[in-house]
């Protein structure tokens, strides 16, 4: 085997012209990598956990599941690659600035807006959050992009936008997103407070299956961490991905998600999917 074959997920067009883009500058390197783009995540873990492809470029989500597959069928998976943008994130509850509601408990018998099922930062985690400072409020799920693992926004902006028209007391997303949604006037500016904001958590992580050929997949890893912003053939492809620099991965920051996910019973330990409502 010469070629390391990668999975990502084509939430977006420019997935397409990320990958293709980094493919190009391995080859230059002396690495051959080739990706398969798939529509949703579960089948992208499942064909990672079969050996049907090596890497895999995971949603948290999907590295919890592709951690609880491997480990029922007797295999292991290595966290080996982060974005520097990927680690010690957080979710926010968000509230109207002139709503009167100043505890998370007051949202108790109110409506809060969340972003897909399968969201861990809009939904998943922040729910978790609200179950734990003992809020039992009434929740509005916004299910965009399902199967994606919340990678596309929309289920999350349109939650933002229900706070504004009224329809939901409260919304969740991710801090980054707060500002995003201010910046580009789905939220107005000043119009919105933050009622509660979770712990600390991380985001994507490049996934790589202990069936991988370890020469390739360490080569791999080496090239993504010597990835340099100031090369300017990787550059716009690094801007598109939303990072400066790569990191070496970790699994000490999916805790919270962990948690989350065993409260709602979205996976069993196994990693079957067990959440009635998710149909990706």
């Amino acid at each position: 085997m010469t070629t390391l074959l990668m999975g990502a997920v084509a939430y977006d067009p420019k997935v397409v012209t990320i990958w293709e883009g980094f493919r190009q500058w391995f080859r230059a390197e002396g690495l051959d990598v080739d990706f398969v783009l798939y529509s949703h995540y579960e089948r992208q873990v499942e064909d990672l956990v079969d050996g049907r492809i090596h890497a895999a470029w995971n949603s948290p989500l999907a590295w919890l599941r592709s951690q609880r597959l491997a480990a029922a069928r007797g295999r292991t998976v290595t966290s080996a690659v982060m974005r520097d943008t990927d680690q010690d994130l957080t979710s926010v509850v968000v509230v109207r600035a002139d709503s009167g509601i100043e505890s998370l408990t007051e949202l108790t018998g109110r409506t809060v807006g969340v972003g897909a099922v399968d969201s861990p930062q809009a939904t998943l985690i922040p729910l978790s959050y609200l179950r734990a400072e003992g809020a039992e409020p009434s929740v509005r799920r916004f299910d965009v992009g399902v199967g994606l693992h919340g990678d596309h926004v929309g289920g999350e902006r349109d939650a933002a936008r229900a706070l504004v028209a009224g329809e939901v007391d409260a919304a969740c997303m991710i801090d980054g997103n707060h500002l995003l949604f201010t910046r580009e006037g789905t939220l107005p500016a000043g119009g919105t407070r933050i009622l509660g904001q979770t712990g600390t958590y991380d985001h994507c992580t490049m996934t790589i299956v202990d069936t991988a050929p370890a020469e390739l997949a360490d080569r791999f890893v080496a090239l993504l961490l010597a990835m340099s912003y100031d090369d300017p053939q990787v550059r716009p492809l690094l801007d598109l991905e939303g990072l400066r620099a790569w990191r070496v991965g970790r699994t000490s920051g999916f805790e919270l998600l962990d948690a989350a996910v065993d409260e709602a019973g979205f996976y069993d330990g196994t990693g079957a999917v067990t959440a009635p409502e998710y149909r990706p």
